[in-house]
């Protein structure tokens, strides 16, 4: 299995990159993650950064780049999960979608075949949740007519022609509503597995930022965390740090204070 994420160089994202993949890493789980071409050099210092503080050397991290006008590039980064399977993947290889600042601490049940969603009672109908989105590769393919086509012509074929004033307003869902026609294009079908708690859109088993009363989610059966953004804050990464020293309590985490403040010297 890989998990398959992606991120701009938006500090609010980036930084996640090392605490996301250790958390899939220690699951047993690979990660492919997308980001834009255009590095400057602030990013590369932070991704140079980021490897440097990797717990496991090489990290089970492989990192694609894609071509976008500056103006697309979150959109750009959004879809370009949809397309992994375009890359030199073993048909029978399982992807899952995902977000940069979504920690993984169990991967959720998925017990069918073909493809599979997490959390469709998470978003408005007519979309299908990214946090998660399983198939194995050659299903992503069939269900998403790669045809042989590189991810970038994949991106270009769905984005270039799409021109607004503002992208990440406009068509910051594109992801989701991507993923919802081609899923189930042609009465296509998906195992889907329910996320909400009944109450609201918070999710069953998930540490939510924006949920006071997190630490009462924080036990044996919590799936995974929405972390707090920017991680790296005096504010929030505390929370982040006591989240994942109560989830791991024999794990050093000296890695990940250290890299934190090394980021910060990078803003």
């Amino acid at each position: 299995m890989k998990s398959v994420i992606s991120t701009t160089y938006d500090d609010k994202y980036l930084y996640f990159l090392p605490i996301v993949t250790w958390c899939w890493n220690k699951l047993g789980v690979d990660v492919i993650c997308f980001m834009p071409k255009d590095v400057d050099n602030s990013a590369r210092d932070k991704i140079l950064l980021m490897l440097k503080h990797s717990v496991e050397w090489p990290p089970r991290l492989r990192m694609e780049f894609f071509d976008a006008p500056k103006h697309k590039e979150a959109t750009y980064a959004q879809v370009s999960r949809l397309y992994a399977a375009s890359l030199d993947l073993p048909e029978d290889e399982v992807l899952i979608t995902s977000d940069i600042d979504m920690a993984l601490f169990k991967v959720p049940t998925y017990g069918g075949t073909g493809m599979g969603v997490v959390g469709i009672d998470l978003v408005p109908k007519k979309q299908v949740p990214m946090c998660y989105i399983y198939g194995d590769v050659k299903e992503w393919r069939k269900k998403f007519e790669t045809n042989g086509r590189t991810y970038q012509q994949c991106l270009d074929d769905l984005l270039e022609g799409i021109e607004c004033e503002n992208m990440r307003g406009n068509y910051w869902g594109k992801d989701q509503e991507e993923a919802y026609n081609k899923i189930f294009a042609n009465n296509g079908h998906a195992v889907l597995i329910p996320r909400s708690n009944g109450q609201n859109q918070f999710a069953q088993n998930r540490v939510d930022r924006d949920d006071t009363n997190w630490r009462s989610y924080v036990n044996d059966e919590l799936i995974d965390a929405h972390l707090w953004r920017p991680g790296y804050t005096e504010e929030n990464f505390p929370k982040i740090l006591e989240l994942l020293q109560t989830k791991y309590p024999n794990d050093n985490f000296d890695w990940l204070v250290e890299y934190t403040n090394a980021y910060k010297q990078l803003l």
